[in-house]
Order: C-alpha cells, then sequence, then structure tokens
C-alpha cells in the first residue's frame, strides 16, 4: 500500500524540538541500526560495558546531565528522521535508549522508522514498548493510532477478530490523542488517514471536515485517495 507514514509524522509536527547540538555525540559500539543495537545484552561483555560508562559519562557532562543527554538525542534523531537519514536516526535513538532505557520516546523513535520503511507490525512491536512506558505525547499517540492500523491491514496472517482488535486500539489511542489536544487539527488528519486505510471512507470525510474546520489543511495526495474512494461530501 502507498506510504504516507512521512507524510503524517511531518503533518503531525513532531519537530517541537530545540536546535542541534554542535559537534554531534560520540559513536557508540555495536550494531546500532537495530533498535537496541539489536537486543543484545550489551553490559555482558566486561571491555563493551566500560565503554559505554565511559561514553554515557561523557555524554552527561555534554549536555548537563543524562536526562537532558537523552533528550538531545531523541530530538536529533528526530531531525535525521525527518531528513530520510534513518540509519543517523537510528543511531541517535539508540544512544537516547542508552542512556535511559526507560523512557518511552527511543521506542517511539524506533518505530517512526520502522514504520517509514513499512515495517509498520515492527513498529508495533517498538510502540506497545513505548506505550507500556506511559508514552503521553500527543502525536505520538496518533503515531500509535496509524500504527496500528497499518499493521492491521498490511499483515495477512492477523485474523479478522485480531484485526477488529487492532482497529479498536487504533481508535482508542486517537480519541486519548485528541482528548489531550482537540483544537489540534494534525491529529484530526492523521485520524482521517487511518479511516481511510480501515476503509471507513464516511468517518475519513468527517475527520477531514473537522481538520479544516480548526484551520488545517489536509494533502492533496491524501484527498486525491479518498476521492477514488468515496465522493467528497458537500461542504
Amino acid at each position: 500500500m502507498p506510504r504516507l507514514a512521512k507524510y503524517v509524522v511531518n503533518y503531525i509536527g513532531v519537530i517541537f524540538l530545540a536546535g542541534c547540538a554542535t559537534g554531534g555525540p560520540p559513536a557508540m559500539d555495536g550494531d546500532d541500526s537495530l533498535p537496541m543495537y539489536g537486543g543484545i545484552d550489551r553490559r555482558v561483555d566486561p571491555g563493551q560495558q566500560g565503554a559505554d560508562d565511559k561514553r554515557i559519562a561523557s555524554l552527561i557532562q555534554r549536555y548537563g546531565g543524562r536526562q537532558a543527554a537523552g533528550q538531545q538525542l531523541f530530538d536529533q534523531g528526530v531531525r535525521q528522521f525527518q531528513t530520510g537519514d534513518y540509519a543517523m536516526a537510528m543511531k541517535r535513538f539508540n544512544q537516547a535508549w542508552l542512556l535511559d532505557p526507560n523512557r518511552p520516546d527511543p521506542y517511539w523513535g524506533f518505530a517512526m522508522v520502522y514504520d517509514d520503511q513499512g515495517k509498520s507490525c515492527q513498529a508495533k512491536v517498538m510502540i506497545d514498548r513505548a506505550l507500556s512506558l506511559n508514552l503521553t505525547r500527543p502525536a505520538a499517540l496518533a503515531d500509535a493510532g496509524r500504527i496500528y492500523t497499518y499493521c492491521a491491514v498490511s499483515d495477512a496472517t492477523l485474523s479478522a477478530e485480531d484485526k477488529r482488535a487492532y482497529f479498536a486500539r487504533s481508535e482508542e489511542l486517537y480519541f486519548r490523542a485528541v482528548s489531550m489536544m482537540p483544537t489540534n487539527p494534525n491529529l484530526y488528519g492523521s485520524w482521517a488517514i487511518a479511516h481511510y486505510w480501515q476503509g471507513d471512507y464516511a468517518d475519513a470525510w468527517k475527520m477531514v471536515t473537522k481538520q479544516r474546520m480548526l484551520g488545517g489543511t489536509p494533502g492533496e495526495s491524501f484527498l486525491n485517495l479518498l476521492r477514488s474512494k468515496m465522493a467528497e461530501p458537500p461542504r
């Protein structure tokens, strides 16, 4: 199916982030092209553990604290993601994760990369981790809702019952997002796209209407897809 994930992330305006730090952080050892460095326990090897501890200390000193360092690295990862540099984005998200594996944002970052690469169900695994760690940003919840929908429609092994459950979860996540920011038009734009992929074209148009009422401008490429399925209702 056509990929609209990058469009949606840009559209929701996830770049609420601070300016880029100069120089960039030092590289971490390991396979930083995969979330959590491939899931390998990095503290088993004393040499790796010592190297990680040294680099973490350097990052903490550079950015003025562990939390500040994690936020800066995540912010840089999002900027790299927005430019399409997935390798560097994944590296930064991994570094943020190494600093604090109990923060939800790095898992959200992993999910964004996977989703934009068309790996929606792998993205779902990551966004579920983020949700379990109390992911609460409205933009992130909307991403999660979209990811649940994309996974449901792309995984041919899912039963009809599982797909309905994924769609229901998607709706729940969107309701949570808009309950926190009810006047954000971008959330409704994302929700419209989710409804489109669920085959609920009438509700997709309703969300487009809400988006427009709040001053948002739907993407023309998406509107053309929606019009090909259902004529636009009179305004």
